[in-house]
């Protein structure tokens, strides 16, 4: 059971996968929360979020930007989720694509986040590299996870899921630094395992 609910963390599916949605729009939300008090942006910001899930935090980029706010995930039930809960707004598009070869123009975004998915990114290295490529100089690239590569449970998942992994974050910085970005800050909420890394381009 814990291996399939993993499954379809990393790739919302079918019926379950809409419930899946649901929980992770619950579960996520403290990430949320100190993701979004950790990064500022311009008020017209171009913004992609990829791994998207059910499109909670494009919904919240939409109120605080100007600018087009689009998601990208590989799971067609997250793509769906999202569109439900924010086509209305004419300013979002979502890909139904991987982050590998995203099939996106250079220098695009002037923000990308990632929240609670590099986990499962294959090639960290050149995805960050395929990342960087669609942000603009100057513009910034935040991953949020619920783990700072520290917290007890880590081996307990990293055991269940094939094909996970956790980083911490001089390991992120210097993916990203290696992947093109000038510099990158990371920031841990106290009395909690709770990570955010800005990089910069």
């Amino acid at each position: 059971m814990a291996a399939e609910k993993i499954d379809q963390c990393m790739r919302p599916h079918g019926e379950e996968g809409v419930e899946t949605i649901k929980r992770m729009n619950e579960n996520h939300k403290e990430i949320s929360e100190f993701a979004f008090g950790c990064i500022e942006f311009a008020g017209d910001a171009r913004i992609l979020d990829i791994g998207c899930g059910g499109g909670v935090n494009i919904e919240k980029f939409l109120k605080l930007t100007s600018g087009d706010v689009d998601g990208l995930d590989y799971s067609e039930v997250s793509v769906a989720e999202t569109v439900k809960r924010n086509g209305p707004s004419g300013r979002c598009r979502v890909y139904h694509e991987d982050v590998c070869d995203m099939p996106i123009d250079d220098e695009s975004y002037d923000l990308v986040t990632a929240f609670e998915t590099i986990y499962f990114w294959p090639e960290i290295r050149k995805t960050f590299k395929e990342v960087s490529r669609i942000v603009r100089p100057g513009g910034q690239f935040m991953i949020g996870q619920g783990t700072d590569g520290n917290h007890p449970d880590d081996e307990k998942w990293l055991a269940t899921v094939e094909g996970m992994r956790v980083y911490t974050a001089p390991e992120l910085e210097r993916y990203l630094l290696d992947a093109g970005f000038a510099s990158v800050k990371s920031y841990v909420k106290k009395n909690d395992y709770i990570m955010v890394v800005i990089a910069q381009k």
